[in-house]
């Protein structure tokens, strides 16, 4: 399933001004003022994390066994309008485009909504999605969308947001329920598993 891009990516923030030292004496003047030491430039803004670095980071935020799925994860370069996608059984690859400005949160959640999907096509089936629609309190509804599209307004894209709010206590992009209560979510979390 595609996840796009939740929202704009924030402006880049702009480098420190650089600082002038004055080095020429002040013209001679009338009683002119004790001079000030010249003030210290700031300090360098410091690099963001690699990209291998937030990887590791937002994997290690992660606590269910998804390698025990049969599925592997790829992190790959940006690509427009999408931040991940999970392919079929078949295939059973996630691929995450990770952005050079992509928080370590931002991709944690976008991780584990693709693994949200995996686990639902591991385990999912006519039944469990019933049982999760019924739980969710959503009307009975074709719980995919078309491959490559937004899928935050089905039930297999709630499935996957509920995942990554189950994995990481974040938030949910879901536009077809709330987000769960405790209660809830305590029952949901029976289907992530066999």
């Amino acid at each position: 399933m595609a996840v796009p891009d939740a929202a704009p990516a924030p402006p880049p923030v702009p480098a420190a001004a650089p600082t002038t030292t004055l080095t020429t004496p002040p013209p001679p003047g009338p009683a002119a003022p004790a001079a000030r030491p010249p003030r210290s430039a700031p300090p360098p803004v410091a690099n963001p994390p690699s990209a291998q670095a937030r990887i590791s980071e937002a994997l290690g935020r992660i606590s269910y066994p998804w390698q025990q799925l049969g599925y592997r994860i790829v992190f790959l370069g940006p690509q427009p309008g999408i931040s991940g996608r999970t392919s079929p059984l078949s295939m059973a690859t996630i691929e995450i485009y990770v952005r050079p400005d992509e928080t370590v949160d931002m991709l944690a959640h976008v991780i584990a909504h693709e693994i949200g999907h995996a686990v639902d096509l591991r385990y999912g089936n006519d039944q469990r999605r019933s049982l999760w629609l019924e739980l969710r309190g959503v009307m009975p509804q074709p719980w995919f969308t078309c491959s490559m599209c937004q899928d935050f307004s089905t039930p297999a894209g709630d499935f996957a947001e509920t995942f990554a709010y189950w994995q990481l206590h974040d938030y949910s992009r879901s536009m077809v329920a709330p987000l769960p209560t405790a209660a809830q979510l305590s029952q949901l979390a029976k289907l992530f598993g066999p």
